[in-house]
């Protein structure tokens, strides 16, 4: 029988559907010592701890992004890794759209004036009919933001490692070698890059100078993709209009970080996939069940992470 720590908080109707689909698991619900010898691990984990997981098989995580799962020494060689591609695309793309708009609408300026008992105009704002938004990092969650986009009529752009088909929902595609061309000429840049070697402090200085100066930036990928500092310069010398950040190199973001500060930026707490709609964790629940049916009957699980950093 294989041993199942399951490290995500279902109900007891999720908790019934999960052991229902073999008598072959048992499933453990509560983090104590007796979960050490887990065979299977369902959700995600603090990556340096799972060295005393000594028989761990398979980690099914909730998440899309895995990077610190393939770091050397983290997972032994024969550990299957599972990521939850398309579970939390809806969500993430969701609390997109709203940082954007929220941006580009000014509504962070007016939300900072109530704090400060001002009632002030802040100018005029562009309309979403029409306007054009780059999307770097063209997977699951980025189709979904396109097609979520496009139908509030912007002029969606896609940015992605290799070149596929373009869909129809998207107006133009281009590989990572043309970036540069894309954000210097679009209103809002949406980055939900994974926080890959590759992506590491991939905008710097020289990339934020490319864009407009009424520009947006959403980051809603990881928190790698730029050095906190020179963002913080980028937006207090307003190199570009505003940007908004669910994730951070370091988390949570210290208290004392000058970001905090801004009057241009946006900080949520890494909450825009986090099973914040209850028809995420059912998804999710519904991808744990199939591969963990697929898993006892030793067929090809779904969304296998097969990179490891050397």
């Amino acid at each position: 029988m294989k041993k199942v720590f399951v490290n995500v908080k279902f109900n007891e109707q999720q908790k019934k559907k999960l052991e229902a689909v073999s008598d072959q698991y048992s499933f453990v619900y509560d983090k104590d010592e007796t979960i050490y010898d887990s065979d299977i691990i369902v959700g995600n984990y603090p990556a340096g701890e799972l060295k005393n997981f000594k028989n761990l098989e398979l980690l099914l995580l909730t998440a899309v992004g895995y990077d610190a799962f393939i770091k050397k020494g983290v997972l032994n060689d024969s550990t299957i890794l599972c990521n939850a591609v398309d579970v939390h695309s809806r969500e993430v793309a969701e609390h997109t759209v709203a940082l954007i708009l929220e941006l580009v609408k000014n509504l962070h300026l007016y939300k900072n004036n109530q704090t400060k008992h001002l009632w002030r105009d802040e100018g005029t704002v562009k309309s979403i009919n029409g306007l054009r938004v780059g999307i770097i990092g063209f997977g699951s969650i980025g189709r979904c933001l396109a097609k979520m986009l496009k139908g509030l009529g912007m002029y969606t752009i896609g940015v992605k490692r290799t070149m596929i088909e373009k869909p129809e929902y998207l107006d133009e595609l281009y590989t990572n070698n043309d970036m540069g061309k894309v954000i210097s000429n679009v209103d809002v840049v949406v980055s939900v890059l994974p926080g890959t070697k590759e992506n590491y402090h991939l905008f710097t200085m020289d990339t934020f100078k490319m864009m407009k100066p009424d520009t947006v930036l959403i980051n809603c990928g990881r928190g790698n993709l730029y050095d906190s500092e020179v963002l913080y310069e980028v937006l207090d010398k307003k190199i570009i209009k505003a940007a908004a950040a669910d994730v951070f190199e370091v988390e949570p973001l210290p208290q004392d970080s000058k970001l905090y500060d801004l009057d241009n930026f946006v900080v949520t707490p890494h909450i825009a996939g986090f099973f914040h709609l209850d028809s995420a964790k059912d998804e999710f629940l519904d991808l744990i069940c199939d591969n963990l049916t697929r898993y006892i009957n030793n067929e090809e699980l779904r969304y296998v992470v097969t990179q490891r950093e050397d």
